[in-house]
């Protein structure tokens, strides 16, 4: 047997292809849906936030969507904040980099030859390779001038990559820095490496004797660096006083510098069987810092040599340019003698050594 055929009237007609065009309609709005889609992960760093100031920024987002070629970031977004109030401004030239972002974020280089322009609040960048979706991209704008920070305030930032965007938020600030101070005080330290020198040996006339020598460790900060001093106990007779060793059980004989190197004169070296007494200096560590150590001329003590030491006034002895961490002087004494200087055990003479930090 069979079915009967149903007739469908008009109105049902009508109805079918109603609905037939209603479920295209929705399918098409869920397909522009799709490719509509918000950004994630997304920031505007400005690297200056203080009101008015100029300043270059960064931008990171995450792609929604693949396939987008072009990029803006409107700064009065859609809401009531305005941007370009009394000061901000988007600079028309833009300049772009993406290798330090890139290194310093983790994230992908916006790829492609980018160009990138400002007008009014909007800065616009063209020249992008297709995007991959679901990657992180970032992008400094390097323009000291990209940007002119707005009144003090949140504001609303669009960012649309291709037809996908984000509205985020900045801030500006009344000031964004912090003047950090500090002092670093005078600091002058100079130590003796001991008080007492002995001669190594018995003084002879045919020999030059040398102490074992006592240094001298000075550390400063003082930009000018530093000077050293000395001035002896004992003064030899004569018209010009002069230092000398000196024996009390002797009726104090003294035993000079020789009378032909006059105080101050460049150092000499000692003659054997000649009554002869003197200071040398020299340098055992120029240290690290701002300064060079030098001799003074007439206490040079290299090479064997000696200069005259004077038992009333303090003559410079050595200095430095500049600061250090630790430079050393040594000073060692050395004589000789002649056959009518008197046997004595306790020849003697004492030298003040003194320094200062030339600030």
């Amino acid at each position: 047997m069979q079915l009967a055929k149903r007739k469908l009237s008009p109105l049902a007609y009508f109805s079918i292809i109603a609905v037939l065009v209603m479920q295209m309609f929705f399918v098409v709005i869920a397909s522009n849906r799709a490719h509509a889609a918000d950004l994630t992960t997304t920031y505007v760093r400005l690297n200056r936030m203080s009101a008015a100031a100029t300043t270059s920024f960064r931008l990171q987002f995450k792609a929604t969507s693949a396939g987008a070629t072009t990029l803006s970031i409107n700064f009065n977004g859609a809401d009531v904040t305005t941007w370009t109030g009394s000061s901000g401004l988007v600079n028309a030239t833009q300049t772009t980099n993406t290798a330090t972002c890139a290194t310093e974020t983790g994230d992908t280089a916006l790829p492609g030859t980018l160009s990138a322009s400002g007008s009014g609040s909007t800065l616009s960048v063209t020249g992008i390779t297709a995007l991959s979706a679901s990657t992180t991209y970032c992008v400094d704008f390097t323009s000291a001038t990209a940007l002119t920070n707005a009144t003090a305030g949140e504001y609303h930032p669009v960012v649309t990559v291709g037809s996908d965007s984000k509205t985020i938020a900045v801030r500006t600030i009344t000031s964004d820095q912090i003047v950090v101070t500090a002092t670093v005080p005078p600091t002058f330290n100079f130590v003796l490496s001991g008080n007492t020198d002995t001669f190594s040996a018995n003084l002879s006339t045919s020999s030059v004797i040398s102490t074992a020598g006592k240094t001298v460790t000075i550390t400063t900060n003082a930009a000018s660096g530093w000077i050293a001093w000395v001035k002896g106990l004992n003064g030899s007779s004569g018209a010009a006083t002069k230092g000398a060793l000196k024996s009390s059980t002797a009726g104090n004989f003294t035993i000079p510098t020789t009378n032909a190197n006059a105080l101050g004169s460049a150092s000499h070296t000692l003659t054997t069987n000649t009554q002869d007494y003197g200071l040398g200096v020299t340098i055992t560590t120029d240290a690290a810092g701002g300064g060079t150590v030098a001799l003074d001329a007439a206490y040079d003590g290299t090479s064997s040599k000696a200069g005259v030491v004077d038992p009333t006034n303090f003559r410079p002895i050595a200095t430095a340019n500049g600061t250090t961490t630790g430079d050393i002087i040594t000073l060692t004494e050395r004589a000789t003698i002649d056959g009518s200087v008197p046997a004595a055990t306790d020849y003697t003479d004492t030298l003040t050594v003194i320094g200062a930090g030339n600030f």
